[in-house]
Formats: structure tokens, C-alpha cells, sequence
């Protein structure tokens, strides 16, 4: 598989570059872009070649197992978290009524059902219970999902807008569509605040708010939640009452769920160093993004494997359109012109290996991608920088640049946007906070010019966060609005992929924001780990451990 070989080939020139002084990583900006999906392969699992055998030929049950995650959990409701550290541990416990596969398919989950593009019928799989053992019914599916409609934007915009909403006959619920819902399957199962199914009861407790007593955390997931230990970790439990799914074939969150550990914690930690020498020392057993000067010591420990992650993330620097200096799109594009974005990247991921240059807000690998910048991206041209700059409002105030160094991508290209902006007499403030008061700040547009971010990548670009109007950077632009009406009037692709294009043609215009690249991330596991997420969205719940 690809994907394998390049991870052992990543390693060993890694390894050899800790050994040669004087060597340095040359940015790979001529390689043409992958067309092979990376969500529809599976992140590599095949040992290093110094690791031992595995002590098991196959999955199996038991043990304990031990993950990282960046902050502590401030809400495990996975319908109203759009943190990604908090859906992480949620999504174990809580389920959407359709599963997504790695390609983007959708798949029944905790509901059966059929959609001829007209009408589409929600029946709950046979055998589904929640946590507290009571059985799944039609009026928790409908309760779970006016609660969805009523707090969730893309659900009212893909499914309220365009239907007569949720009705219940019989056994089912069944939605009639008034008009095209190309994104409505995809909008019910997505990972990020889809329709995730809850009893009744609480749906009912809890109308508008996320569900903040840990006894109400019940779900349908494969495990149960157990306890939070605030700062400390998540634990949750194997729910023995389980029932998977029969999606034989499926890839991805449409995989069946197995629960092969007995339990798992999900331990907040902060540092990076600290994540990746806990999974060495044993502490943790899994940590997501290996520095780059510690990859080649991660790759020689014949305890550890590396992996290699496409997780679809984007280092972005996202403008404040609604007030203040940076309202003036000859400014966004003075800054966007000062930008050499290898050095944004490797600012970013530390080595060359790790990224891709990409002017789009799409993966590489997506049938969404295109290279359309108007010839904006990664073209440092500092006589275009001021004469944008000229033709702007800007009078040498310092605009506010908010980050965060929980995240090193995040910190590191601020310093650098900073660095080459002031080339041209852009003064920027770098000021760094904790993660919980960014996300404050970037939701006011009083207390930022421009703020860190890393984009995630979506099944569809009306996905994209900063597509929603009243996003943090608050873009709103008459035209951007005709051509999402457009992509969501139509089921035809070919119609709607070129209102994307034009749609990436507007946001070179008009610049709300600036891409970097995309980011490849390592991942080090206890070489006894086997079988991690395959999609852009971490989970474990079919993680195994070899037996001790």
C-alpha cells in the first residue's frame, strides 16, 4: 500500500538526516498533488522494520487503552460540540442516526434507512439500546432530531429549509423534500454536530444547551461514559449491550464498532513533547503529531510505530471582516502577497515531509480540489504587496494577531505572517492565549484583527466553517451566498463543482482569510497498538491491543 511505503521511506530519511550534520530538507514544492483519496485508505499499520512481530495474528478483546488529546473535554455532547476535543471522547458514546464511510458514503447506523432523493425514511436498527439499557425508539429518533433542527445550522439549512421537516408514521420518520437535497445524508451522519441520537428524555431537558450533568451522558455508542476528572482525562467503558452494525464492506466510522478494549482514557495533554515521550516511556499509547526533530528518535524505537495521517487540516490566518483595519481586502491581499508559504509550512510542521502546498480549502486528494488562486497563492511579490498596501486604508496601525501555542502550527505562522508582513510596514501583535480564550476572542470581533486556525477538511466544500456567515471572521459577501445557493439547489456535481471553483475565485478576490497548506500528520503508537483511525477524524473504538 502507499500509504506504507512512504511511511518506512519517511522514517529512514529522517534517520538519516539525524545522523548527517549540515543536511537540510528542500521543500517539495514540484510534486504534483496525489489524486489517490486519503480517506478512503487506511492510515499505515505495518510495523518498522526493527519492531517485533506482533504477539497476535488478529484482533482481540481486553486491556486498557491509553490516548491523547490536546485539552480537556469542556462538553461531551456531540451534538452541540464543534470542538474537536471534545468529539473526540463523545463520539464514542454517542452515535448519528446514518454512518459515513471513508469515501464519503453513507451507511445505516443507528437507524436503517431509504432515500430515493424525494423522501427519506429513518427506521432504528434492530437490536439498538442506549447506555441505560432501554430500547431505541421512533420518538427518541424524533425527539433527537427536533433538538438537531432547532440548535444545528446545516441541519435547518440541508434538511429544515428544503422539507417539511421530522414526522413520525408508524415505526419510521419520514422527511419529504420540497426542493434538491444534495447534502442531506451527508448533513445527518457527518461527524461534526450530525444527528446524534439521545433518549427522549433528555432531549427534552436540555432544548438549547449541552447536556452538563455527567449522568445524562447517555448514547448508543460502544462505550459507555464512565467519568471526567476535569484537566485530567475522559474515561469511558465498553457498553457490553452493544449491537454492531452489519455494514459489511464499510470503511471508516461505517465500519462496524467492535469496542475491543475493555476501556479507554482519553488524557488531556497540552504539550506536544510531553504526548509523544508519555506514549514512549508507556504513559500513553497513542500521540498525534510527533514533532519533526523527534521523528527519526521515534522511528529507531523498535517499541514505537510511526505512522503517517492525512487528517485534512488546513494552517489558516483568518482576517476580522466585520470591524476594524482589516475590513479592507487591499490590506488582506498586501499581506496575502508578502507570503512565501514553504516557509509558512515549515514554519508550520517543522519539516518538508510534512505538508502540501495547496491554495484550496479542499485536500489534495478530494474530488473538490482545484488550484484556482488567480495567481495569488505562494507568489511572494513584495512591490504587489505595497502597492495593495498603498491602495489600502491602512494608516501603520498594529493589528492584533491572536493564537494560541497550545497548537505549534498555529503559534509558529503567526510569528511568521508577522515576520513577512512587516517587510512591507504591516505591524502585527502576536498575542498568544490559552486555547479556551482564543476560541473567545475569535467570536468577537472586538478583541482580534486576524486569529489562528486550522481548517478541517469537510465531505462537501458548503461545509467549510468560515461558509457560515456568522463564523468567527464574519465573512459575508452577496455573491459567496448565490454561489452556495447554487451548489445547494443542484445534485448534479459537474454544476456544482464549478460553483465551487468560482467560489475559490471569489475568496482569492476578496481574501477573508488565507491558507497555507495542508498538513501531514505523524502519528507514534506502542508498537502493541494496532488498527488506529482510517479517516480524518480520530477514534479508537476499533483499536486492539495484543494480548499480555
Amino acid at each position: 500500500m502507499k500509504s506504507r511505503v512512504i511511511a518506512l521511506l519517511l522514517v529512514a530519511a529522517l534517520c538519516l538526516t539525524a545522523l548527517l550534520s549540515g543536511c537540510t530538507s528542500k521543500p517539495a514544492t514540484t510534486e504534483p498533488a496525489t489524486t489517490e483519496p486519503a480517506t478512503t485508505e487506511p492510515a499505515t499499520t505495518e510495523p518498522a522494520a526493527t519492531e517485533p512481530e506482533p504477539a497476535n495474528e488478529g484482533p482481540v478483546y481486553g486491556g486498557v487503552l491509553k490516548v491523547t488529546i490536546n485539552t480537556d473535554a469542556t462538553s461531551l455532547d456531540a451534538m452541540m460540540t464543534s470542538s474537536a476535543d471534545n468529539q473526540v471522547p463523545a463520539t464514542h458514546i454517542f452515535e448519528t442516526a446514518l454512518f459515513p464511510d471513508a469515501g464519503g458514503q453513507i451507511w445505516p447506523g443507528v437507524c436503517d434507512y431509504t432515500f430515493d432523493g424525494e423522501v427519506l425514511t429513518l427506521t432504528v436498527r434492530d437490536g439498538v439500546t442506549f447506555h441505560n439499557g432501554d430500547p431505541v425508539t421512533i420518538d427518541d429518533v424524533y425527539a433527537s432530531s427536533q433538538r438537531w433542527l432547532a440548535n444545528v445550522k446545516a441541519a435547518q439549512k440541508q434538511i429544515g429549509d428544503k422539507s417539511d421537516g421530522f414526522t413520525v408514521d408508524g415505526d419510521s420518520i419520514v422527511v419529504h423534500f420540497n426542493q434538491p437535497a444534495p447534502l442531506a445524508l451527508q448533513t445527518l451522519a457527518q461527524y461534526d454536530q450530525g444527528l446524534y441520537i439521545m433518549p427522549k428524555a433528555i432531549c427534552e431537558k436540555y432544548p438549547d444547551s449541552d447536556i452538563n450533568v455527567e449522568s445524562d451522558l447517555i448514547g448508543t455508542g460502544p462505550y459507555k461514559f464512565v467519568e471526567h476528572k476535569a484537566d485530567q482525562y475522559v474515561r469511558v467503558a465498553r457498553y457490553d449491550g452493544y449491537v454492531p452494525t452489519a455494514n459489511e464492506g464499510a470503511s471508516g466510522f461505517a465500519k462496524p464498532k467492535m469496542a475491543y478494549c475493555d476501556e479507554i482514557y482519553f488524557y488531556s495533554v497540552n504539550d506536544k513533547t510531553t504526548r509523544i515521550t508519555g506514549v514512549q516511556t508507556g504513559s500513553y499509547d497513542i500521540g498525534v503529531g510527533v514533532p519533526s526533530n523527534m521523528l527519526a528518535e521515534m522511528g529507531s524505537d523498535p517499541n514505537l510505530r510511526l505512522e503517517f495521517s492525512d487528517l485534512g487540516i488546513m494552517a489558516c490566518a483568518i482576517f476580522n471582516n466585520e470591524k476594524g483595519p482589516c475590513t479592507d481586502k487591499n490590506l488582506r491581499n498586501a499581506i496575502l502577497a508578502c507570503l512565501d508559504m514553504d516557509e509558512m509550512m515549515l514554519a508550520a510542521q517543522g519539516d518538508a515531509s510534512l505538508y502540501r502546498l495547496n491554495p484550496s480549502y479542499m485536500m489534495t486528494s478530494s474530488a473538490w480540489f482545484t488550484d484556482e488562486s488567480l495567481g495569488k497563492y505562494n507568489n511572494r511579490n513584495l512591490d504587489k504587496a505595497k502597492e495593495y498596501l498603498a491602495a489600502s486604508s491602512y494608516k501603520g496601525e498594529t493589528l492584533r494577531f491572536v493564537t494560541t501555542n497550545a497548537y505549534d502550527y498555529f503559534y509558529n505562522t503567526a510569528l511568521r505572517v508577522a515576520q513577512f508582513a512587516g517587510e512591507i510596514g504591516i505591524t502585527i501583535d502576536v498575542q498568544s492565549y490559552d486555547n479556551a480564550t482564543l476560541k473567545e476572542y475569535r467570536s468577537n470581533p472586538d478583541m482580534f484583527d486576524i486569529f489562528s486556525g486550522g481548517l478541517t477538511a469537510k465531505a462537501d466544500p458548503t461545509q467549510i466553517a468560515f461558509m457560515d456567515d456568522s463564523w468567527a471572521g464574519f465573512w459575508k459577501n452577496e455573491k459567496k451566498t448565490e454561489l452556495l445557493d447554487t451548489m445547494s439547489s443542484t445534485t448534479d456535481f459537474d454544476t456544482r463543482y464549478a460553483a465551487w471553483v468560482d467560489l475559490q475565485k471569489l475568496i482569492y478576490e476578496e481574501v477573508p482569510n488565507i491558507t497555507f497548506g495542508e498538513r501531514i500528520n505523524p502519528i507514534v503508537c506502542r508498537a502493541n497498538v494496532h488498527d488506529i483511525f482510517e479517516t480524518t477524524n480520530k477514534y479508537y473504538w476499533n483499536t486492539w491491543k495484543d494480548a499480555e
